[in-house]
């Protein structure tokens, strides 16, 4: 009879848990990116927390905030310096566009010269950019319509920057809380993974920072170094709009051989229009930067932390941004990690215990 009884009793307390947790998701819905981004970022710079908390012993409350005002230099600090130069580049474009609107912009004679496109790209120039008054007359005819292309990609664009600086310092805000209880928390997962899951828990939660802290150094802080250094590059080469085209080099240098095929296509404008010392200096120092930094630096740090194959840890960026958006950059190769921690568990089952001799 009490067995009986125990079943339901069990489903009813299963459902109530799940009922708790699907209701806490839907409440924290609004902020669990900003959760996310913060629990990342805790557990890839906990080291430096456990360094400066050692300085300052007894007090959580300033530790906590010292560690998060360092790491919001670090990482938000040169961020937005280089969306400020960014910035600086959209304005030299839209200054371009205003001035081939007003009084047209000669067809260069180098762009015939480009191989397989030239006469396309030479007739889409003389269309749009030597003509007045063509651009403004183009942009009417969009705005013209309910609701134009470029007043939705505008309000889209707005909208989404303001979210992401929103998401970026809610971010900030529970990193604190987060290195002020971040040692009581872990105690506290541990004991209900430990709970829940018994010897599997340990493996698991072992191999999680190491990949997390791999994911970023290799993935956020090696992207973020290279799109400063080309943009550097590009400034000083003379190419037109460095840091934009220096940050894109940057983002698709995880896709192989795209960085080196952007490469090779600026320096070959830069040779059509008369700059050839530029353009072997732009893909020699260009190629170098991108090797070094996408085939040594950041497949040792990932791999060193992950243990993963450089084609997985691909497999795991590529498929944790479509699926997750940005955050899936970090959790897709972590994901990827745990996989094969399942496996290497299920492949080495344990060992049934012999029995005792008498």
């Amino acid at each position: 009879m009490a067995e009986h009884l125990k079943q339901p009793k069990t489903l009813i307390s299963i459902l109530f848990t799940v009922l708790i947790i699907l209701g806490a998701t839907v409440v924290l819905s609004p902020f669990l990116l900003a959760i996310l981004w913060a629990g990342i970022i805790a557990t890839a710079f906990w080291p430096l927390h456990c360094r400066i908390r050692s300085k300052l012993p007894g007090r959580p409350n300033l530790s906590a905030f010292t560690t998060t005002l360092v790491v919001a230099l670090l990482l938000v600090g040169p961020m937005i310096g280089l969306f400020a130069f960014m910035v600086t580049d959209i304005l030299e474009l839209l200054t371009f566009l205003r001035t081939a609107d007003q009084k047209g912009i000669p067809t260069p004679k180098w762009l015939v010269q480009v191989p397989v496109f030239g006469d396309l790209l030479a007739v889409t120039w003389k269309k749009y950019l030597s003509i007045p008054r063509q651009i403004s007359g183009l942009l009417r005819d969009t705005l013209s319509q309910p609701l134009g292309l470029v007043q939705r990609t505008a309000s889209v664009l707005v909208l989404d920057f303001f979210g992401r600086v929103a998401t970026l310092f809610f971010a900030l805000w529970v990193l604190f809380f987060f290195y002020r209880d971040g040692s009581a928390l872990t105690v506290r997962m541990n004991r209900i993974g430990t709970e829940w899951l018994g010897p599997r828990w340990k493996p698991y939660v072992s191999h999680m920072p190491p990949a997390l802290r791999a994911a970023v150094n290799g993935l956020v802080i090696v992207s973020f170094a290279e799109a400063v250094v080309l943009s550097v590059l590009f400034y000083y080469c003379g190419v037109f709009a460095p840091v934009i085209l220096g940050t894109a080099t940057a983002l698709i240098a995880f896709i192989p051989m795209a960085a080196p095929a952007l490469l090779g296509i600026l320096g070959m404008v830069l040779i059509l229009s008369g700059h050839g010392a530029e353009a072997i200096v732009l893909m020699s120092a260009g190629m170098l930067i991108v090797m070094v930094a996408d085939y040594l630096v950041r497949p040792l740090l990932i791999q060193g932390g992950t243990h993963l194959p450089f084609l997985a840890v691909l497999f795991g960026v590529f498929g944790g941004v479509i699926t997750m958006g940005i955050v899936g950059l970090i959790i897709g190769p972590v994901l990827l990690v745990l996989l094969v921690v399942f496996f290497d568990e299920a492949s080495h089952p344990p060992q049934e215990e012999s029995p005792a001799l008498p």
